[in-house]
C-alpha cells in the first residue's frame, strides 16, 4: 500500500530486467514465496468469459522503461480487436534517460502519455500526478466478469484492502514478480575447481579468488553511479546491510495510538528473526514518523558511526566488491551483462528470467558484440550467500517481490476509465495469456516470475522453471535501516550523490572502514531535514511520531 504522504520507496528492479532485455516488470509481504508459488502455477485454464459489445473509444499511449515493443503491440492489437474504436500506440523507451523523459512530460504541460514506469519518480507520485488504482478495484472488469480486485492475488502484491483509509492511494500496479538471484557460469566454476555452489558468503569469496586467478571476472557488476543507486550494486548494498539490521522493526513498528496502528495486525505481532517474511506489512505495519524520529536520534541500527553491525557489513561489502570488473566505477549494465554473457565473468546478479533470456541473447550480435552470436554455455542458479559473524542478526534475504511499477496519469474522469480497462484486460486471463504467449514468443522479453494474478495459466515450461527458485524472504519496500540509510537518506539525490563519492573512495582504499562510516553519518545528519522536506515533512512532525503528519 503506498501513503499519500508515506509510501514505500521502491526502486531500480526494472532497470535490471531491461538491460537482461525482460518485459517491464511494489512492496510484497512475500506470502507468495511461502506458498511456494501463486495462483498462476495451480489453476486450470477458465471458460472464456462472454464480453458485450464495447462502447468504449479513445487513445492510450503506452511508454514503458525498457520494456519489449513486440510483446506490448501484440497485447494492444489483442485489446483493439476487443475494441474497436480504441487506438493503442506503443512508444517504449529506453531504460537509460526514461527518468528524465519522463519528468520532461510533466514539466512541458499535459502529458500526451498514459500508462508508464512511475518507481523512480518520486516527487511526481507524492504530488499525484497519477491515477489511484484503489477505486477501481470495486468495479466489474468486463474481461472476467468480476469485481476486479477478484482476479487480482492481492496478497501476492502486499495489498490489504482491509487497512486501506480514506487518505490511502496506490499509484502503481505491481504484478510481476521478481526474485533477485545469482546467475553463474557452470563451466569456469568447473574449470577452476569449484564443485558446489557458495552458501556461505566466505565460500563465495573463496570461489572467487579461484576464479580470479584463473583470468575470469569473477562478478559482473556494474558500478556507475545509476547502478549504485537503484541498480544492482545498490541492490547489494541493501540486501547485505539487512542481514546485520534487521531489528529496525523493534524501532518503526506501529505503536498503539499511532495513526498508522492497524488492530488485529500490530498488536498481535511478534518480532522472530527465523521467520524471514515476519517484518512483511502484512504481518505489521510501518510508522514513517518513526523512522525520520529514529534517524534524527541515531536510535538502534539508525545509528551508523560507532556502530559493530556496520562496522563488520561495510567490510565485508568492501571485500565483496573487490571482484567486480576493473574500471568498475565507470561500467554500466550492458557492459558488465556482455562479460558474463561472452564468458569473460563467472556470475552476474539477476534474475529467473535469465533462464529463458540467456539462450536469446547468446545469438544476439548487438548484445555480445561477435558475429553470429557466442558460443553458449552451461549456466545455473544460487540463493544470496549469507555472511557470518557475531554481528549478523540473520541469514540472507533477497529482492522478491511483484513488480510492474504501472502507473496511469492522472487525466480526466473518461481518459482514466479508459487507462484502466486497458490494465483490466493486461491482468485478465485472456490478456494475460496474450502478454505470456508473446513473451515465450520475443526474442527481447522474458518472464522474471510466475504473476500475482488468479486463473492465470503459464507455459509449462514457465511453471517448472519458476518452481525451481527456492524463496529465501524479502528485504525490498520497507523502511527499513538498510533500504533507508546504507545509500544516503532515503534516496534524496543530493545525499546518494555524496554517498557514491563516499563509497567509490571507500573501496578503493582511501578511507578507512570508521571513516567511511563517520562521514556517512555525517551525510545522512546533513540531508535529514533537506530529504525530509522533498517528501513535505518538518523536523517539528517527529516531536509527535504517533500523530499522522499534516497536509501541505
Amino acid at each position: 500500500m503506498i501513503k499519500r504522504k508515506g509510501f514505500a520507496i521502491l526502486l531500480g528492479i526494472v532497470m535490471l530486467l531491461s538491460i537482461l532485455s525482460a518485459c517491464t516488470k511494489d512492496d510484497s509481504s512475500g506470502e507468495n514465496g511461502k506458498n511456494g508459488g501463486t495462483n498462476a502455477a495451480e489453476t486450470k485454464a477458465p471458460a472464456e468469459t462472454e464480453t458485450p459489445a464495447s462502447t468504449l473509444t479513445g487513445n492510450i499511449n503506452i511508454s514503458l522503461m525498457g520494456a519489449s515493443s513486440s510483446v506490448w503491440n501484440a497485447v494492444a492489437d489483442a485489446y483493439m480487436k476487443k475494441n474497436p474504436a480504441v487506438k493503442v500506440k506503443v512508444d517504449n523507451k529506453p531504460a537509460e534517460g526514461y527518468k528524465e523523459w519522463l519528468t520532461a512530460q510533466f514539466a512541458a504541460g499535459d502529458p500526451d502519455v498514459d500508462i508508464v514506469n512511475n518507481n523512480e519518480v518520486l516527487g511526481l507520485l507524492s504530488d499525484g500526478k497519477f491515477t489511484n488504482y484503489y477505486p477501481y478495484f470495486d468495479k466489474i472488469n468486463n474481461y472476467t466478469g468480476k469485481s476486479w480486485k477478484e482476479n487480482l492475488d492481492l496478497k501476492a502484491m502486499g495489498i490489504n484492502l482491509e487497512g486501506v483509509g480514506a487518505e490511502d492511494v496506490l499509484y502503481n500496479l505491481n504484478f510481476e514478480s521478481v526474485q533477485i538471484v545469482w546467475v553463474y557460469n557452470k563451466e569456469i566454476f568447473q574449470k577452476v575447481g569449484v564443485t558446489e555452489v557458495p552458501k556461505t558468503f566466505n565460500e563465495l569469496i573463496e570461489a572467487f579468488k579461484k576464479v580470479k586467478e584463473a583470468g575470469y571476472t569473477p562478478l559482473a557488476l556494474a558500478g556507475d553511479a545509476k547502478s549504485m543507486w537503484s541498480g544492482q550494486a545498490g541492490w547489494l548494498v541493501r540486501i547485505y546491510a539487512d542481514q546485520y539490521l534487521r531489528d529496525y522493526i523493534n524501532v518503526i513498528r506501529s505503536q498503539d495510538q499511532d495513526y498508522s496502528f492497524v488492530p488485529g495486525i500490530d498488536d498481535t505481532y511478534n518480532y522472530d528473526l527465523t521467520d524471514p517474511y515476519n517484518d512483511s506489512n502484512s504481518n505489521v505495519t510501518k510508522n514513517e514518523m518513526r523512522l525520520w524520529k529514529a534517524v534524527k536520534d541515531k536510535e538502534g541500527p539508525f545509528k551508523i558511526a560507532g556502530n559493530p553491525q556496520w562496522k563488520a557489513y561495510s567490510e565485508n561489502l568492501k571485500t565483496l566488491f573487490s571482484y567486480v570488473p576493473e574500471g568498475f566505477f565507470g561500467v554500466k549494465e550492458e557492459q558488465s551483462y556482455n562479460l558474463f554473457l561472452t564468458g569473460k565473468a563467472a556470475t552476474m546478479v539477476g534474475t529467473p528470467g535469465s533462464y529463458w533470456q540467456l539462450p536469446k541473447d547468446f545469438a544476439d550480435e548487438t548484445k555480445t558484440g561477435a558475429t553470429g552470436g557466442v558460443k553458449p554455455f552451461e549456466y545455473g542458479f544460487f540463493n544470496m550467500p549469507s555472511m557470518e559473524g557475531p554481528e549478523v542478526m540473520a541469514p540472507a534475504r533477497t529482492i522478491q517481490i511483484p513488480i510492474g511499477f504501472y502507473g496511469i496519469v492522472n487525466k480526466d474522469a473518461q481518459q482514466n476509465e479508459l487507462n484502466m480497462d486497458f490494465m483490466m484486460y493486461l491482468t485478465s486471463p485472456e490478456g494475460y495469456g496474450v502478454y505470456a504467449e508473446a513473451v515465450q514468443n520475443s526474442s527481447d522479453a522474458a518472464l522474471s516470475g510466475a504473476p500475482a494474478l488468479k486463473d492465470i495459466v503459464l507455459p509449462e515450461d514457465m511453471k517448472v522453471a519458476f518452481a525451481d527458485f527456492e524463496p529465501i524472504g524479502n528485504t525490498e519496500g520497507y523502511n527499513s535501516a538498510a533500504n533507508n540509510i546504507a545509500r544516503g537518506m532515503w534516496d534524496y539525490q543530493p545525499s546518494v550523490q555524496d554517498w557514491v563519492g563516499l563509497v567509490q573512495r571507500y573501496f578503493a582504499g582511501k578511507v578507512t572502514t570508521d571513516q567511511y562510516l563517520e562521514q556517512l553519518q555525517a551525510n545522512i545528519d546533513k540531508y535529514l531535514e533537506p530529504a525530509m522536506k522533498s517528501m513535505k515533512r518538518e523536523l517539528s512532525d517527529l516531536e509527535n511520531p504517533e500523530r499522522r503528519p499534516p497536509e501541505r
